[in-house]
C-alpha cells in the first residue's frame, strides 16, 4: 500500500513537472514570436535587431524540439500532429517576418504596438495554437493524474478488501482457537474436579476402612491377647503361691509375672492408641480427656482438656476427625514444641463446631515448616468442609483453630 502511494505520488509529480516545463517552453516560444514582429523603430525595448532574428529563429526551433522531446517522453504521441502544425505555422511566420517588420517599420510606434498591426493575425493564430496545445497538455495531464488516482483507489480498495478478509479470517481462526482452548480447559477442569471428588471420596472410604481396621485390631488386642495374658497372670500367681516351695523358683516366677504385666500394659496402650474403646462406648469428650491424661502420663506435658458434654449426637465421622486432630496435635507438641503445657478446647458455637489446641512451646513458621501432621489435619478437616487456621510465633507457642460446620444429624438433635 505504501509502495503504491509513493509510486503514484512520483508519477503525479512527474506529470505536473512535465506540464509545467512544456508550459514554460510554450510561453518562451510565444514571447519570441511577439518580440520578433516588433521593429526597432517602434521604440520598444523588447524589439529585436535584424541580426538577432536568426538566433531567435534557432531558439524557437530548439524550443519546439524540447517540447517534442517532452511530449515523446511523456507518451503524448497524439499531440505530435498539433506540434507539426505549430512548427509549420511558425516557419511560415518566420519566412514572412522580413516583410512584416518592413511594413511595421513604416508605421508610427504607437500603431506598431496596436492590435491591428501587420503580423498580429499570424501571431494570434500561432498563440491560439500554442494555447490549444497547452490546454490539451493540461487536460491530458489531469486525465493521467485522475487515472492514477482511480488506479490507486482501486488498489486501495482491493488492498483494504484483502486486509479486511485477512483480518476476518484471523478473527474467525482466533475465535475458533480460543473457543477450542476454552472447551479443552473446561473439560480438563471438569476432569480435575471429578478426579479430586473421586480422590476425596476414596480418601474418606480409606479413612473409614482404616478406622474400622483399627477398631477391630484394638478389640482383638484387648479381648483376645488381654484376656489370655490376664488368665496367664492369674495361673502364674496360683502356681507361685501353691505349688512351688523353692524361693529361687518363686523369684523367677515373680520376674516373669512382672514382664507379663508390662507386656499387658503395652498391649493395652497399643489398643488404646489404635482406637480407644471409650470413643465408641462412652463418647468423644471422655476419649479426649483420657487422651490428655495419657499424653501427660507418658511425656510429662501438662494437658488441660475443656470440652462440652453434648457431643454424643455427633456422627462417627465427626467424632473420629476431632479425636484424631487432637491426637496428632498433641503428638506434634510433645515431639517438636518443647512446651510445658497445652490446652485443648472443644465447644459448640451457633453454627459450627470449634476446636482449639494451644501450647506455650518454641513455635515455628507455618508457611515454610508445615509437616505431614498439619497436612493430615487439613485433609481431615477439608473432607468435612471445615477450615483450619494455624498461628505460631517463634518463642511464643502455637495456636490451632479448627472450625467444622454443624452436621445435619447434630442440628436435628439440637432442635
Amino acid at each position: 500500500m505504501i509502495y503504491s502511494l509513493r509510486k503514484t505520488a512520483v508519477r503525479s509529480d512527474a506529470v505536473i513537472y512535465a506540464f509545467r516545463q512544456r508550459s514554460h517552453l510554450l510561453d518562451t516560444l510565444r514571447g519570441l514570436m511577439v518580440r520578433s514582429a516588433l521593429s526597432p523603430a517602434s521604440g520598444s525595448d523588447r524589439a529585436m535587431d535584424a541580426s538577432e532574428l536568426p538566433v531567435a529563429h534557432l531558439e524557437a526551433n530548439e524550443v519546439l524540439a524540447e517540447i517534442g522531446k517532452s511530449l515523446e517522453a511523456s507518451g503524448e504521441g497524439a499531440t505530435k500532429q498539433q506540434l507539426t502544425e505549430l512548427k509549420s505555422s511558425i516557419d511560415e511566420y518566420w519566412d514572412s517576418l522580413p516583410n512584416i517588420r518592413e511594413q511595421n517599420g513604416k508605421l508610427p510606434p504607437s500603431v506598431q504596438q496596436a492590435a491591428g498591426s501587420t503580423g498580429r493575425r499570424q501571431i494570434r493564430h500561432i498563440a491560439r495554437q500554442i494555447s490549444a496545445l497547452n490546454r490539451e497538455q493540461q487536460d491530458r495531464a489531469e486525465t493521467r493524474i485522475q487515472a492514477e488516482q482511480h488506479r490507486l483507489q482501486g488498489e486501495v480498495l482491493l488492498s483494504s478488501s484483502l486486509s479486511l478478509a485477512v483480518v476476518l479470517a484471523l478473527i474467525v481462526g482466533m475465535s475458533y482457537r480460543i473457543r477450542r482452548t476454552e472447551r479443552y480447559a473446561e473439560t480438563q477442569y471438569a476432569n480435575v474436579v471429578q478426579a479430586r471428588t473421586e480422590l476425596r471420596h476414596f480418601a474418606t472410604q480409606l479413612e473409614h476402612a482404616q478406622e474400622e481396621e483399627r477398631r477391630t485390631l484394638s478389640r482383638e488386642l484387648h479381648d483376645a491377647f488381654g484376656q489370655t495374658m490376664a488368665a496367664a497372670l492369674v495361673e502364674l500367681s496360683r502356681i507361685q503361691n501353691e505349688m512351688i516351695d523353692d524361693d529361687g523358683t518363686k523369684a523367677q516366677l515373680a520376674r516373669v509375672k512382672l514382664e507379663l504385666e508390662g507386656s499387658m500394659r503395652s498391649i493395652r496402650d497399643i489398643a488404646l492408641m489404635l482406637r480407644p474403646s471409650m470413643l465408641d462406648d462412652l463418647g468423644l469428650v471422655p476419649a479426649l480427656r483420657w487422651q490428655g491424661r495419657e499424653v501427660a502420663r507418658r511425656s510429662g506435658l501438662a494437658v488441660r482438656v475443656k470440652a462440652d458434654d453434648n457431643s454424643e449426637s455427633l456422627p462417627n465421622a465427626y467424632r473420629t476427625c476431632i479425636y484424631r486432630i487432637v491426637q496428632e496435635a498433641l503428638h506434634n507438641i510433645v515431639k517438636h514444641a518443647c512446651a510445658a503445657s497445652a490446652v485443648v478446647v472443644f465447644k459448640w458455637a451457633d453454627d459450627a463446631l470449634v476446636l482449639t489446641i494451644e501450647d506455650n512451646g518454641k513455635g515455628f513458621s507455618p508457611a515454610s515448616e508445615k509437616g505431614m501432621g498439619l497436612l493430615g489435619i487439613e485433609e481431615r478437616v477439608g473432607r468435612l468442609s471445615g477450615h483450619v487456621q494455624v498461628t505460631s510465633l517463634m518463642g511464643k507457642g502455637t495456636y490451632i483453630h479448627v472450625t467444622l460446620p454443624l452436621p445435619v444429624m447434630a442440628e436435628r438433635e439440637l432442635m
